[in-house]
């Protein structure tokens, strides 16, 4: 058996290994006691918790969402009338949703519900913000303050006045006043009845749009529903409900009216295109109608001869279709006119003109949409900027690109028309013989048809543009207006609530797990129970007397009771034995096992058996000691042959049937005195003069003593003393007890603390009924003495003993 550190001999391990462990329901049953700290530190996390929730700032959740129409319109008239009609194509939403959060829309929403100005009311303990009523409101006269970011409290009197801070001078609601040479005005709402308010004491803050903005940015969440939908959710987080609600509502507002803005732009830049045009050739139709009138009265020109009309037809017919290519260069050129104009540099350049050209038109409208966003950003940086420089190069870069592309229509264009030119010359050469003034006259006349279809196209376009500017409208709809949850979000009553009464429950749990985990000593009888096979055969409480002695004739003290009931349990470990001896032991010194043997001899001496204690513990005896005799003669000295059994046999005070064998003088070599056989020979005159014998032994935790007499014994009674013995220790018990090295061992837990919990001791039923009439305060035992009065240091002592030991 290894011996381990503090001198114990410990087994390293046994084959019938037990449960060391504590479940869960043995912990609760163990730790009953601790109840109500664990109640009261619950009642102290609930009561944390409400004031957590009293003196937080509640937040409100607003919801609203928005349709974004992405698929364009549902007419079935192709991409033509789409683009005639500005209606909306297909849209990216992560563009829309970081337009919606941008800078600039949240300052025009900042603008819309007048967020720059903001009140509040300073309470006790928090302070709220007023929307979207407050007691006054802020009138800045001065326009350099209006770009100013400034705030003041101000404590208000009554209805009419107020104080500035910690100012003492009284103002008047409507009064000018002067903040570092800037003048502003405070004026009172008289439909806002102060007394709703915790605090006189209000807080105005003035900052600019885009200070606000850039506050507020964090609160806005929009989200896309799934992948497939183009409907976007928005939420607004905010102490105050009415706020939430506006600024959402005005957000959805701004957007609308940005789409509707920037598709009228478009618009506008048509119109104004084809107004400029149409101007120019109501003037050179005029010229030519007073060029045809004059030419006529002059020549008096009639209706050509019948024999050239077919010479005529055909000549007119390849006129015609130079005519129709002389429009279209007529456009290109206008068009490229306008595109390389200075002037027009940033103009929006006017869309489907008649020119079918896919490549031309695909970088007109790249070149609008970059316009547009360049636009955008101007709103919100110079043209200083890098981005903008970089929008101004790839603008240049598609106008050429743009300007290049129309010369080479118009080249094809101009192709086109000398292969007309030249079938026309043909015919013309027949018509040779016609008058040259008949000639002249269809020249002048076709020149004023293609004017006048050319105006007539743009006419058509005109009228096409208004009516799609007439019917713009927004690509968005409202599904759901904002709507602000009943219940704040935070602080979550539940979730707090919860969280703390769990931390408030956990902090004793775990206090009680960790002293649990910590101490290395048996508390209690589960300890024993958990780590050992061995059986318990009594438990024995703690005892205040002074004397060692508590049982005697007539005590009817509580722990003398438990030795009576020991003693009635003893009896059917002995009942098939002659004259039994009873071997006491301990793992180590001061666990009772003196104590244990006198008062177990002596309710045994009590009942009429005649009864020795025999003190084998030769290295620190203690009996003798205990019980106020002297020592004389004794188990020594007859070992070694100088006295006899009579010589060493005394008898307790007190008692008939009780007497004492002490161990005599300490020999130096105790362990080979007790192999010695005149032991044996000791051992049978003891039985042939003694009913019952208590051998009080050497603890077997230090000594081999204990094993060398137990061959003497016909049971082992093996003590553990609560808070005293080492868990670790009933390894060894469990040892002894599985490989029988004692005869007969059972247990006896000394010292145990009726504390209130299910396993403080209740094998004698006192114990465990003491909360229900039937423990020391039951009537049926002895009072105990009254104890001294303990100073406050000692009892502090203990206290931390009995939670940290």
């Amino acid at each position: 058996m290894p011996e381990s550190s503090n001198g114990l001999n410990l087994p390293e391990s046994n084959s019938n290994d037990i449960s060391w462990k504590l479940g869960p329901r043995d912990f609760v049953l163990k730790n009953l006691k601790y109840i109500p700290w664990i109640i009261i530190c619950g009642a102290l996390a609930l009561v944390l918790a409400w004031l957590k929730i009293r003196y937080s700032t509640p937040m409100y959740v607003v919801n609203s969402s928005i349709l974004i129409n992405n698929q364009g319109t549902a007419s079935g008239k192709g991409d033509r009338f789409d683009a005639l009609m500005l209606s909306p194509g297909s849209e990216n939403l992560t563009n829309e949703i970081r337009i919606l959060t941008s800078r600039p829309v949240m300052q025009r929403v900042v603008r819309n519900i007048q967020l720059t100005t903001r009140y509040y009311n300073i309470g006790k303990v928090r302070t709220t913000l007023l929307f979207p009523e407050s007691p006054f409101s802020l009138e800045i006269l001065s326009p350099r303050l209006q770009q100013t970011d400034f705030g003041l409290q101000i404590t208000i009197l009554n209805d009419q006045q107020f104080k500035i801070e910690k100012e003492q001078t009284t103002h008047i609601f409507g009064e000018m006043l002067n903040l570092a040479g800037n003048r502003l005005v405070l004026i009172r709402n008289p439909n806002v009845n102060l007394k709703t308010y915790a605090t006189p004491v209000f807080y105005f803050s003035h900052q600019s749009p885009a200070s606000v903005a850039n506050e507020y940015l964090g609160s806005v969440k929009i989200s896309q529903l799934n992948e497939q939908s183009t409907i976007l959710d928005l939420t607004f987080q905010s102490e105050n409900q009415e706020l939430g609600r506006n600024f959402l509502d005005a957000l959805m507002k701004v957007y609308d009216s940005l789409n509707i803005e920037d598709k009228n732009r478009i618009s506008v830049s048509s119109l104004n295109f084809i107004n400029l045009n149409l101007d120019t050739l109501e003037v050179q139709l005029d010229a030519l109608e007073g060029r045809v009138r004059n030419f006529r009265v002059e020549n008096e020109m009639f209706d050509a001869e019948d024999q050239s009309k077919m010479y005529l037809t055909n000549a007119e017919l390849g006129q015609s279709n130079i005519d129709g290519m002389d429009v279209k260069i007529t456009v290109a050129n206008l068009l490229q006119k306008y595109i390389n104009d200075p002037k027009k540099t940033h103009e929006l350049v006017p869309i489907n003109m008649g020119i079918e050209e896919p490549a031309l038109a695909t970088r007109i409208g790249e070149y609008n949409k970059m316009q547009l966003e360049r636009d955008n950003n101007l709103k919100t940086t110079t043209e200083n900027n890098p981005l903008i420089q970089a929008y101004d190069s790839s603008l240049e870069k598609i106008r050429r690109d743009m300007s290049e592309a129309l010369n080479n229509v118009k080249n094809g264009y101009a192709i086109a028309r000398d292969k007309m030119l030249q079938q026309k010359e043909n015919m013309e050469g027949k018509l040779r013989s016609m008058p040259g003034k008949t000639l002249q006259l269809g020249n002048v006349a076709r020149r004023q048809k293609i004017l006048e279809e050319l105006y007539s196209f743009l006419l058509q376009k005109k009228f096409e543009t208004s009516i799609s500017s007439a019917s713009i409208i927004s690509n968005s709809t409202v599904i759901e207006p904002a709507l602000a949850s009943l219940n704040p979000i935070t602080p979550n009553k539940n979730k707090i609530y919860t969280s703390y009464l769990i931390f408030g429950l956990l902090i004793p749990v775990g206090v009680i797990a960790a002293k649990e985990l910590l101490r290395d000593k048996v508390s209690s009888r589960i300890d024993v129970e958990k780590r050992t096979h061995a059986p318990i055969l009594g438990e024995i409480g703690h005892s205040d007397e002074e004397s060692t002695l508590v049982v005697l004739r007539n005590s009817r003290r509580f722990v003398a009771e438990q030795f009576r009931i020991l003693r009635s349990n003893l009896k059917y470990m002995t009942v098939k034995k002659d004259n039994p001896s009873i071997l006491v032991t301990s793992s180590f010194s001061g666990e009772g096992k003196s104590f244990i043997s006198i008062n177990m001899a002596s309710v045994l001496a009590l009942s009429g058996k005649k009864t020795v204690i025999m003190e084998f513990d030769i290295r620190k005896p203690k009996v003798m000691e205990s019980l106020n005799m002297k020592r004389k003669m004794g188990i020594t000295n007859y070992i070694i042959g100088r006295a006899q059994l009579k010589d060493i046999i005394m008898q307790v005070p007190g008692f008939e049937s009780l007497y004492v064998i002490p161990c005599g003088p300490i020999p130096p070599n105790p362990a080979e005195l007790l192999l010695d056989p005149k032991l044996d020979e000791l051992m049978r005159e003891v039985r042939e003069n003694f009913e019952l014998i208590i051998m009080d032994t050497a603890p077997v935790g230090l000594v081999s003593d204990s094993i060398t007499l137990g061959k003497y014994a016909d049971c082992t009674l093996y003590v553990v003393r609560m808070g005293h013995t080492y868990r670790k220790i009933l390894r060894l018990v469990e040892d002894l007890y599985i490989e029988k090295k004692l005869p007969g061992l059972s247990l006896i837990l000394n010292d145990v603390k009726l504390e209130g919990g299910y396993y403080s001791g209740y094998y004698g039923g006192y114990g465990y009924y003491g909360g229900y009439g039937y423990g020391i305060e039951s009537g049926y035992f002895e009072k105990p003495a009254k104890k001294k009065m303990v100073p406050v240091h000692k009892q502090v002592a203990r206290w931390w003993g009995k939670w940290f030991n």
